[in-house]
């Protein structure tokens, strides 16, 4: 039995006269009726200030589904006609809600039952608090008991017309009834394709495992129609595109593309993980708004009926967003929407990373995409690559398709909208909007559209019925503008040439110097432009030039910015990727400052291996700088491993505390494994560096790597020397520490143990100087 068939049900409707309920509502309840998902017990009462009688209001209804649905037939289907009848009302007036009531007490008496309760505000949005305001004080949405006869308030979007709005509505809401009584409507939530993302992604184990920053390059959500505003000109020109449905289908398509896996599929549980994600997404600043969005009007929609004649409402706009999450970081989400757009597209487009290293031919790189399509069909495709039949080695790109339907004939919004109202009828809020939801939205959106209201963005012009708009707005891409992809980099050491190669894999012009002339050997082939001295490096670079520093901490570096001060010019870039001092990088910070070039300090986090596939960035200078230099940095970095830090020398600040917790951190693992060690069980450390590192409290690389340490050279690690190196980050720390009077203690012990081991070998400092063989390629060998 299905489960709305013993719920009578009363469905009340605000504003029944109205074209929402002609295209809509009637036509998604005529479809209930057709595929007999109606409750047994069921009937509408529809009001508005007309004067109609019954009769008159279902002739309405029968004109309307003439019009808007193919399968009516008026003889036959009178008896679903029959389920609707009229209430005259005036929304101000309170006394007509009184008069509802003893309407909806007749239908209880004739059913001899309490019957469940709807109220859908089918009305525009300025009328919702004087409605909601009387339902509550009326007692309509008082239920008969606690344990039979529900009320429920449906109400469409938009929620509130900014952040402010819609937190007053949902105080008011909160006030008069409980979050489980409300159900705000975004029918997007019901196309069959949002619905099927959550199964696609979480009902199998295919993608999901690399479903996140590690693996996806980007994500593009657009919703582009060849439709114009027609009719709907003056609410249109009250809204415009973000806010008709950037705001809230947009961001409720990425929800599901990027929320994380629910506990289960229940409301709650699928509801709080889509709040979850779009809290995660950062609200743009002013000087991103001018570089991360883009807005347009085409030509001719101030002719429209409505429309002001001045108008600078969008009819398309582009946006650039990313979410402040570990699963998701730097990842950048192109969001875009348009009316008279000549190539249709609906859809959500989710592009993998090419491999590192990528297998693919010179040059070229080849990336799968997941897309998810609305319109014209509803489908989700696979693109890949496999080799191209033939005696040559070529590949060529394949599909995967999944067509959630065959073609067929379907009326716009008629499913989505049955689905919708089956769900209130049933109580399942999976597919209505919550009020975080509704709050996280809003944030996102509120700044971007003040902005535009104060012409931060300019509004540009497009020719109708044409991709004008989207390639006008091809400069909002996934990786943020940089005018060249060009560097060099003074210091080829372990670290310096593996960041070299990772950016020559990436596309970089790479321009290379390094004392000794090994290292530029090597490289040259691969793609380096060798360079013999700094100042041919400098000379073989465009203005402005980026110069990545990759030395040893103090002097070597002071020297070179030396060299540099003379021969670059305003606006150059010089980059400290090394382990300085950070008090040496607030100084140098200052001196490149009075002659106008800029600097950047970045503490570089992985070792060779991550300066090679991916390290940890931790950025300091100011904000107008990362922004410029974001692409040099999301090339370099591991998926979600970078992060910036206002002011001169805070990158660096953190690294080296970063270092001194890893002082701590190497010290306790080679104390722990030394006791193990030494204990009377006979136990393989390998085995239990292996288990500690899958799954524990204390898993993490250093265990990994002191596996690998084991295997390499066996748990008695008798090539590998006792007496531990140290450079200068972990006194740093201590230093810092005493300095700003906070305990250290750990730390400081740490590097004593450190010191006095070339006195006092031991293993637990073969331990640690194992740990450093494997994650800084250091020579360990006694």
């Amino acid at each position: 039995m299905k489960p709305t068939a013993n719920i009578p049900t009363v469905l009340v409707v605000f504003g029944a006269t109205g074209d929402l309920m002609s295209r809509k509502v009637v036509p998604a309840l005529f479809h209930l009726y057709q595929n007999k998902e109606l409750p047994s017990y069921f009937t509408v009462i529809g009001t508005s200030r007309q004067q109609l009688t019954d009769k008159q209001f279902q002739q309405q209804i029968a004109d309307w589904l003439a019009k808007h649905h193919h399968g009516f037939r008026p003889q036959a289907d009178s008896k679903f006609i029959q389920l609707f009848n009229y209430h005259t009302g005036n929304f101000e007036n309170l006394k007509d809600y009184h008069s509802l009531n003893k309407k909806l007490a007749q239908v209880d008496d004739y059913w001899r039952v309490c019957s469940n309760k709807l109220f859908y505000l089918a009305v525009p949005p300025q009328f919702y608090r004087m409605i909601f305001t009387h339902l509550a004080k009326s007692g309509l949405t008082e239920p008969c008991s606690p344990e039979e006869g529900y009320t429920r308030v449906l109400v469409e979007k938009p929620f509130g017309s900014n952040l402010k709005t819609a937190e007053e509505l949902d105080r008011l809401l909160g006030k008069l009834f409980k979050e489980i009584q409300i159900y705000r409507i975004d029918h997007y939530l019901a196309k069959e394709m949002l619905q099927g993302i959550i199964n696609f992604r979480f009902s199998n184990n295919l993608l999901e495992p690399s479903w996140d920053a590690h693996s996806i390059e980007k994500i593009e959500i657009s919703l582009l129609e060849k439709i114009g505003v027609e009719d709907r000109g003056s609410f249109y020109d009250s809204v415009g595109a973000l806010k008709d449905v950037g705001q809230n289908h947009i961001l409720q398509m990425l929800a599901l593309i990027t929320m994380d896996h629910p506990l289960n599929l229940e409301a709650d549980a699928i509801r709080g993980k889509r709040a979850a994600l779009l809290s995660r997404l950062l609200p743009l600043k002013r000087d991103q708004i001018k570089t991360q969005t883009f807005r347009a009007q085409y030509r001719g929609y101030r002719q429209i009926q409505g429309v002001d004649p001045h108008s600078q409402t969008e009819t398309y706009f582009r946006i650039k967003g990313q979410l402040d999450s570990p699963r998701w970081h730097g990842v950048p989400i192109i969001m875009e929407s348009g009316k008279r757009i000549k190539d249709v597209r609906k859809e959500i487009v989710v592009t993998f990373r090419h491999p590192t290293p990528c297998l693919c031919p010179p040059g070229e790189h080849y990336r799968n995409r997941v897309i998810f399509t609305l319109e014209p069909a509803e489908t989700i495709k696979m693109e890949f690559w496999t080799k191209k039949p033939g005696l040559e080695a070529k590949i060529e790109r394949r599909e995967f398709n999944f067509f959630l339907y065959e073609k067929q004939l379907k009326v716009q919004y008629v499913e989505e909208y049955a689905k919708l109202l089956l769900d209130a009828f049933a109580g399942d809020q999976t597919l209505f909007v919550s009020t975080a939801e509704v709050e996280a939205m809003w944030r996102f959106a509120d700044p971007i559209i003040k902005a535009w209201e104060k012409n931060l963005v300019p509004l540009e012009g497009y020719q109708p019925d044409t991709n004008e708009s989207v390639k006008m707005a091809s400069h909002i891409e996934g990786e943020s503008k940089v005018t060249k992809r060009e560097i060099g980099i003074i210091g080829l050491g372990k670290m310096g040439s593996n960041l070299a190669q990772q950016l020559i894999d990436k596309g970089w012009r790479v321009v290379g110097y390094n004392r000794s002339p090994d290292p530029i050997k090597a490289l040259s082939g691969q793609g380096l432009q060798a360079a013999n001295s700094v100042e041919d490096l400098v000379s073989k670079l465009a203005k402005p030039s980026v110069v990545w520093l990759m030395l040893p901490a103090g002097k070597a570096v002071d020297e070179t910015i030396d060299q540099l001060k003379k021969l670059l010019q305003s606006a150059d870039i010089v980059i400290d990727g090394g382990n300085s001092y950070y008090e040496d990088s607030i100084r140098r910070a200052k001196e490149l400052s009075a002659k106008r070039v800029h600097f950047v300090d970045v503490g570089v986090s992985g070792g060779p291996k991550g300066a090679r596939y991916g390290a940890s960035l931790m950025i300091g200078g100011n904000s107008k700088m990362f922004e410029q230099l974001y692409a040099l940095f999301q090339d370099l970095a591991i998926p979600g491993g970078l992060q910036f830090f206002e002011g001169a020398g805070a990158g660096h600040f953190v690294k080296m505390v970063h270092n001194g917790i890893e002082y701590g951190m190497m010290q306790a693992i080679a104390e722990g494994f030394t006791i193990l060690k030494n204990a009377k069980y006979k136990l393989d450390l390998a085995k239990v560096a292996d288990v500690y590192n899958h799954g524990s409290v204390i898993e993490s690389r250093l265990v990994g790597w002191l596996k690998d340490s084991f295997d390499l050279h066996d748990e008695e690690l008798k090539k590998v020397s006792g007496v531990v190196a140290h450079t200068g980050e972990g006194e740093w720390t201590v230093k810092t520490a005493q300095s700003l009077k906070v305990k250290a203690q750990i730390i400081e012990e740490a590097l004593k143990f450190r010191k006095q081991s070339a006195k006092n070998p031991s293993y637990t400092g073969k331990i640690l100087s194992a740990l450093r063989e494997q994650f800084g390629g250091h020579s360990v060998v006694k």
